[in-house]
């Protein structure tokens, strides 16, 4: 026990929200396409987003930079991007809404939230029906699976543990998160070699790293098995000793979200318009 993914394409936006009415300002100038509509009808504070920019990575990892948030390091290497977390500077936080959802913006808006990662598990795509545990403050909305997924990502005391299904006790965690499945534990790849022969999506993940925390996407397609041995080989370069590493990209969309320190300025990397049935996100202490 330690504490310390998807075919549709991801997106990098960059916009300053200056109120929940949403208007917004694009800061990147890229070719542009009508934005998908929201998935459920809940009169999201990002509905009036009016448009959708290309993917652009690079702009991407370079405006997470230039936000400059304290105890965050940016990360990329072989099509990742991982950012570090700062354990003392920032608080992990599990979201959810399971009646209406909640978008990237909602959790940043509402919650306060500096950096957003997404997101939980759930029956179908787009859908607000979670798979396996769903724990929030206490409250159990959703009950351990006990087949499928196999780790529970989890919120305690002592900050944001990975512990497997088999392991799990209510009373260990204040919040937390069936997921899986495992990419990496104890430092060492634990996936078998046969997810190569399964389809690649776009991942987001979660990785447990002493006094950090580390959160990723893929910026293009991948296999799980991949995914691990590219963060084994990397993260330790970046000086990030990674115990746990689990995947986090329940309904095939990965998304991560940061704010500016100084203003309302909102960088994603996915579509923000789209509702999640839970989240994890960081504040500041």
């Amino acid at each position: 026990m330690s504490y310390n993914s998807s075919t549709s394409a991801s997106t990098a936006f960059g916009l300053r929200v200056q109120s929940l009415a949403a208007c917004a300002l694009l800061l990147t100038a890229a070719a542009c396409s009508e934005a998908p509509k929201a998935s459920h009808n809940r009169a999201a504070p990002t509905q009036q987003l009016p448009q959708q920019l290309s993917p652009n990575s690079v702009d991407f990892a370079d405006s997470l930079r230039q936000l400059a948030l304290p105890g965050i390091d940016v990360h990329t290497f072989e099509s990742l991007l991982v950012v570090a977390i700062d354990n003392q500077t920032y608080e992990p936080r599990m979201l959810a809404d399971t009646e209406q959802g909640m978008s990237g913006v909602d959790a940043m808006m509402i919650s306060d939230m500096a950096i957003v990662i997404g997101s939980g598990f759930v029956t179908e795509l787009n859908g607000l029906q979670p798979v396996g545990l769903l724990q929030v403050q206490g409250h159990i909305l959703n009950d351990v699976q006990p087949h499928g997924y196999t780790r529970i990502l989890g919120i305690n005391d002592q900050g944001l543990g990975v512990v497997h299904r088999s392991e799990f006790q209510r009373t260990l965690f204040e919040s937390a998160l069936q997921a899986g499945p495992g990419i990496v534990e104890s430092g060492q790849l634990d996936i078998s070699k046969r997810d190569l022969e399964r389809p690649k999506y776009f991942r987001s993940f979660i990785a447990t790293c002493g006094e950090k925390t580390a959160v990723g996407v893929s910026l293009e397609p991948m296999n799980l098995y991949t995914l691990g041995q590219h963060l084994v080989a990397h993260l330790p370069k970046s000086n990030l000793q990674c115990d746990e590493v689990v995947n986090l990209a329940g309904d095939r969309e990965t998304i991560l979200a940061a704010k500016s320190p100084h203003d309302d300025t909102y960088i994603y990397y996915g579509h923000p318009n789209t509702h999640k049935v839970s989240l994890l996100g960081f504040r500041s202490r």
